[in-house]
């Protein structure tokens, strides 16, 4: 585990900073050099997905999508597909280009390398490490190295580990170096996409039933909610993952003696304000109203809804103006957003994974609803 002073600290975090402003001067002019040589396609397929236009966001991001898309000629509609599919073609493109002194790594085969990059993503993030070391990322990449080539000695591999941290960092900029002898994954949402691969092809100790056990009972640490959703998108069938969400939240209110009265009344004004909406809609509007955050889930729950907010409802307002006679302590609300982040990742996780339409319906039926007691729940109870 990285061990630094303040001061230290301190110094690391300007130096991202200092970083991340070069960045964005990098991006603009990246960004309009490479859109305007492009296919005339790929701007209005870029206006289509919402995660596209996120990625153009960042370079190396870009960079994924640029040699994806002049390699296929699609954009990938999901994260995680972008993620896997630039991988699989930057590290072909390496097997091709480098030199003798990466002949460790070429002699690797795609599936080992990609297998390489996984190991290091998730011993670092299981462990909560954003940044490490260079002698602790070395010393992962000699664990990986050392299980393939089993007769080499450590001192071998560890001389063979430093080539190819090296070779990664100067070819594809996967690790930056933030400040000398500690790096990072360029990106934070590549390093998660990574974690939520070893999760699904078994790299995790467990096997991948008690894997996703795990990653769900750590739903309430903010930064497994991404990759419980990447993890959904993998998955063949994201059933038990859902089920097993929803069990998690429902636990979670429970322990919260606080909100369940405001959640059963919350259950009976969704049935009131409108029959036209869908109820679990009008549950997630009332919590964004309480909570003063956009109507994301709410909106997406229900289009009629969504075009009643837009046009300023005056029966939307009136509810709206109803819960400001709610009171809520500061621990009320803490628990409330919590509750609401949790769901928002079950959400997520259900537009992003394949769902089985019983469990897709009963899930989006229930979402901000105690329903700890429902058959599909009992199942994996």
């Amino acid at each position: 585990m990285l061990n630094v002073t303040v001061e230290s600290q301190n110094r690391k975090f300007l130096s991202i900073e200092q970083n991340i402003k070069l960045d964005e001067q990098k991006q603009v002019k990246y960004k309009k050099i490479w859109l305007k040589t492009q296919k005339p396609q790929l701007p209005v397929k870029i206006q289509e997905h919402e995660t596209v236009k996120q990625i153009l966001s960042h370079p190396l991001l870009l960079t994924l999508l640029r040699i994806v898309f002049e390699e296929t000629g699609e954009i990938p509609l999901q994260r995680a597909q972008l993620y896997h599919a630039g991988l699989q073609i930057l590290l072909k493109q390496w097997g091709s280009t480098e030199g003798a002194k990466d002949k460790i790594f070429t002699s690797l085969s795609l599936k080992q390398k990609e297998d390489l990059l996984t190991y290091v993503a998730w011993m670092t993030f299981a462990q909560g490490e954003y940044f490490f070391e260079q002698q602790q990322l070395e010393q992962y990449i000699s664990d990986y190295l050392q299980k393939i080539f089993k007769t080499q000695i450590e001192l071998e591999t560890r001389a063979q580990a430093k080539q190819v941290l090296q070779s990664i960092q100067a070819h594809y900029e996967l690790f930056t170096e933030w400040t000398p002898g500690i790096y990072a994954f360029s990106v934070l949402s590549f390093h998660e996409y990574l974690a939520a691969k070893a999760i699904v092809e078994g790299y995790t100790v467990q096997g991948l039933e008690q894997a996703l056990k795990q990653l769900v009972e750590q739903l309430t640490e903010n930064r497994w909610h991404q990759i419980c959703t990447l993890v959904a998108s993998m998955l063949p069938n994201t059933d038990y993952l859902l089920l097993l969400m929803k069990s998690k939240i429902d636990t979670l209110i429970e322990s919260q003696v606080t909100l369940q009265p405001f959640l059963t009344w919350l259950k009976y004004q969704s049935l009131k304000i409108n029959c036209d909406y869908k109820p679990a809609a009008v549950r997630a509007f009332y919590i964004e109203c309480i909570l003063g955050i956009d109507f994301e889930i709410s909106g997406a729950l229900d289009s009629k809804l969504s075009r009643d907010l837009e046009a300023d409802s005056p029966k939307l307002n009136s509810a709206a103006h109803k819960l400001q006679r709610c009171r809520f302590s500061d621990r009320q609300k803490q628990a409330l957003q919590q509750y609401y982040d949790m769901s928002k990742v079950l959400f997520d996780s259900i537009d992003a994974g394949c769902v089985t339409c019983s469990i897709r319906e009963e899930l989006e039926q229930n979402l901000f609803s105690f329903a700890k007691n429902t058959p599909l729940l009992e199942a994996i109870a």
